[in-house]
């Protein structure tokens, strides 16, 4: 037996971008089937089990933790019925490199990567995780946009030899891991590892029968208040069509090595020339947490996105201007206090981890 982390620790820029887990997983190598290659050579890992699942302690990629981290959730979370689209055909793969920003190659069969969807602009239309198949690729998005993500793809689907079809009679999950891995659940399960646990894809049926062997849910609160402690950016609070992947700090989905995409050139060079004003950091402070749409810090875009409580500390999410993403920063709020600036969001690190 050999234990291996999901945690990304490499700051290669050529490895897989995908999103750096909390999570770890024990698995039996002998078993596995070799392995596949990144659009870079590099060995693919293998799609984590179910049965493997453990948590392991949060380590931020920029800056330092929060004071008081939120309780952890534990448990099988109910995400609905799977929405966005199948892609089948022999361009599937190929297309699919060209309408989002990461190394589909760098997807195991059977797992998923995260992806952000772009338009030419280098903005926002949608965040997916693209589940590699053998024959297909399923490409899952949150319901507030699984619409505009099909007709953006609708609009883009031309020559390639690949079709675009309804997702049926599949679910969402999400498994927030324990100390200790899931008991009783079938070895044949396996997911994605993002930031927030272990993300599953299943056929209705199958996912019914999960949620009868794993009778322990989280709680909706605590998850809400783990995504803001750890820095992870969602639609509606921190993300929009007007939102860059590199101010949001979505650099773990993108990939330098992979080729162009739609959206690549006003990416790379926000990447590389620096032309980014603002940026989304974790912060924390003394005291009731302000109200999400408070102004930090100066300029009309600096506010407070996300807040939770964790005893007498506020965690908080929210843009600031690109000079005062240094850790330690203290930054002003509207109420007359202060916040100290903890690091970039989960995953992120200063010049998307390929330049200083």
């Amino acid at each position: 037996m050999s234990t291996f982390s999901a945690i990304r620790a490499s700051k290669d820029p050529q490895e897989c971008n995908s999103m750096s887990p909390q999570i770890t997983f024990k698995s039996n190598e002998d078993k596995a089937p070799l392995a596949e290659l990144d659009s870079a050579g590099k060995p693919v890992p293998f799609a984590p089990r179910l049965c493997d699942a453990v948590r392991a302690p949060y380590t931020p990629s920029h800056g330092s933790a929060p004071d008081a981290m939120p309780q952890p959730p534990v448990g099988l979370e109910d995400l609905g019925p799977a929405l966005g689209v199948r892609v089948v055909g022999p361009d599937r793969e190929k297309w699919l490199q060209g309408m989002q920003s990461n190394d589909l190659a760098a997807a195991p069969y059977g797992g998923a990567i995260a992806g952000a969807f772009l338009n030419g602009k280098g903005r926002l239309v949608a965040i997916g995780l693209l589940w590699r198949r053998r024959d297909e690729v399923i490409v899952t998005a949150d319901p507030d946009r699984a619409d505009a993500l099909r007709a953006h793809l609708d609009k883009l689907l031309i020559m390639e030899d690949c079709e675009l079809q309804e997702l049926v009679e599949l679910r969402r999950l999400r498994y927030w891991p324990s100390d200790v891995p899931p008991r009783s659940v079938p070895e044949h399960i396996a997911g994605s590892a993002q930031a927030l646990g272990l993300e599953l894809l299943l056929p209705e049926a199958e996912a019914q029968s999960l949620f009868e062997t794993m009778r322990e849910r989280p709680r909706p609160d605590l998850a809400e208040a783990w995504r803001i402690a750890v820095g992870l950016p969602k639609w509606g609070a921190e993300l929009d069509e007007e939102t860059t992947p590199i101010e949001a700090g979505l650099d773990p989905q993108l990939s330098f090595s992979k080729g162009c995409y739609v959206g690549q050139e006003v990416v790379a060079m926000a990447t590389y020339r620096g032309r980014v004003a603002w940026n989304l950091v974790r912060l924390q402070m003394s005291g009731a947490a302000p109200v999400p749409g408070s102004r930090v810090g100066t300029g009309a875009k600096g506010r407070v996105t996300s807040a939770t409580q964790v005893g007498g500390i506020a965690l908080l999410l929210g843009y600031v201007h690109k000079e005062m993403i240094v850790p330690g920063s203290t930054v002003p709020l509207e109420d007359g206090r202060t916040a100290q600036v903890l690091g970039l969001p989960y995953g992120s690190q200063p010049g998307a981890g390929v330049c200083a």
